[in-house]
């Protein structure tokens, strides 16, 4: 299974403030996120990803099948659209697999970022890199032992303020 991790950051790597606050990323980043989730159908997200959206009024994700990642107790209330699970980064692709996915949409947090990668599944990586610095905040990934080439496939300017980075993860 083919998976892309897509996040707005900063260009220090920064994905959040320290409060969780994402709200800074461009209108062309919620765009593109939006897309690419609807394309592949689903999204996978952590607990505190999944906390940001809903307190922002974005979670569910529409037109896809919305994974949040947690060791918490999370009520589902909203049916099939969401699934919660704590399984491994490993056993959440088989998840998506058994119910007919060729493609996973990987949205963070850090954590769940680092553990996909850890594991050797990321496959491609799009940087949506917004124009603001901040000292402290959530990195796209949580300090863990891993280390991964990437090549550039593509660069893509936004706005007049935000490129967008594309890579291949080299395995």
């Amino acid at each position: 299974m083919k998976v892309i991790l897509y996040m707005g950051i900063s260009p220090n790597g920064y994905i959040a403030k320290e409060d969780g606050d994402s709200e800074w990323t461009s209108e062309e980043d919620l765009q593109g996120f939006y897309k690419h989730s609807k394309q592949a159908g689903n999204i996978i997200m952590g607990r505190h990803t999944y906390e940001a959206a809903s307190k922002y009024g974005y979670f569910p994700f529409p037109d896809a099948v919305n994974v949040v990642v947690t060791h918490q107790p999370l009520e589902n209330k909203w049916g099939n659209q969401v699934m919660v699970t704590d399984k491994s980064p490993r056993e959440v692709l088989q998840m998506l697999e058994e119910k007919g996915f060729n493609e996973a949409f990987l949205a963070g947090g850090g954590k769940l970022n680092s553990s996909f990668m850890k594991e050797g599944l990321i496959d491609e990586i799009y940087f949506d890199v917004e124009p603001i610095l901040f000292g402290k905040g959530i990195p796209v990934f949580a300090p863990t032992d891993f280390e991964c080439d990437l090549e550039l496939l593509e660069i893509n300017k936004l706005n007049k303020n935000t490129v967008q980075l594309h890579y291949k993860v080299i395995k």
